[in-house]
C-alpha cells in the first residue's frame, strides 16, 4: 500500500526546541545548517485523564498496531495514493522489539519519474512519560536511518492549565540525509511536512475531545 512520505517525518520526529516560540494555534518553521525546526502549539479543554488515555493510544498504536494509525491520527493527511505526489512511502511491516524499545521499520521510497529507493531502514524509540508537575510528554527518537534521515527526535507535550484546559506542543527537529536534503527546499518542506504536522495535532486534540464529548455530552434538555 502506497503512503505519502509524510508518514514518517509525522510519527517519529518530534522534538522539544526553545528555538521557537508561538501563540496558541500556531505554527512555524527555523531552517539553519540543513536542519528544519518546527514548532505547533494548540489548546484544548478535556480531563488529563483523557490526555493520558489517548497518548497511551497513539504509542501503543504505533508499536502494536500501526495501520490503525491511519483511522484517526493520520486521518486527513493525504496518505492515501495520489497521482501528483512528490515523494511516495510503500510500508513494509515492522516489528517492535519490546526488550530494547525500538521499532524496526523499513519501506521503499519512490520519487516518481526519477528512482525507488529499496528497503529503506528506519529504527526509532517512542515512548511517553508522565511528570510530577503533571506535564505529559510522548518522544520519538531516530536512532537509526539507512538513508532518510541524518538525524531527528522530538517531543508532543501535553502541558495543563486551568479548568481542565491544556496547551498541547509538537515540536520538530529534521536534518535530512544527502538526497532528501537537495530535494526537500523550504518550500517543499511547507507544501510536504509543516501542515501535516498541524494536522497530526489537531488529529490527536480531536481524539481527546471526542472521548471527552462520550463521557461528559452536551445537555440538550432545555433546546
Amino acid at each position: 500500500m502506497k503512503k505519502l512520505f509524510s508518514l514518517f517525518l509525522l510519527l517519529f520526529f518530534y522534538l522539544h526546541s526553545p528555538a521557537v516560540e508561538l501563540m496558541p494555534d500556531s505554527i512555524s518553521t527555523v531552517y539553519k545548517n540543513g536542519e528544519f525546526v518546527s514548532q505547533y502549539k494548540t489548546k484544548f479543554r478535556v480531563s488529563s485523564k483523557i490526555v493520558s488515555d489517548v497518548t497511551e493510544y497513539l504509542v501503543d498504536d504505533f508499536h502494536n498496531s500501526p495501520s490503525n494509525l491511519f483511522n484517526w491520527i493520520l486521518k486527513g493527511l493525504g496518505l492515501e495514493d495520489k497521482k501528483d505526489a512528490e515523494v511516495i512511502f510503500i510500508i513494509k511491516p515492522s516489528f517492535h522489539d519490546e526488550r530494547t524499545g525500538i521499532t524496526h521499520g523499513h519501506f521503499d521510497i519512490v520519487v516518481p519519474h526519477f528512482t525507488t529507493f529499496k528497503d529503506v531502514k528506519v529504527d526509532a524509540i517512542v515512548a511517553k512519560k508522565v511528570y510530577k508537575n503533571g506535564d505529559t510528554k510522548v518522544t520519538a527518537d531516530i536512532i537509526y536511518s539507512s538513508f532518510l534521515l541524518k538525524n531527528g527526535f522530538g517531543t508532543i507535550t501535553v502541558v495543563p492549565q486551568k479548568d481542565n484546559e491544556q496547551l498541547l506542543v509538537t515540536n520538530v527537529r529534521i536534518k535530512f540525509g544527502w538526497f532528501f536534503n537537495i530535494f526537500i527546499t523550504k518550500k517543499r518542506y511547507k507544501s510536504i511536512v509543516e501542515w501535516r504536522i498541524k494536522k497530526f495535532t489537531e488529529n490527536l486534540k480531536a481524539e481527546c475531545e471526542r472521548r471527552q464529548k462520550a463521557i461528559n455530552p452536551p445537555d440538550n434538555s432545555g433546546l
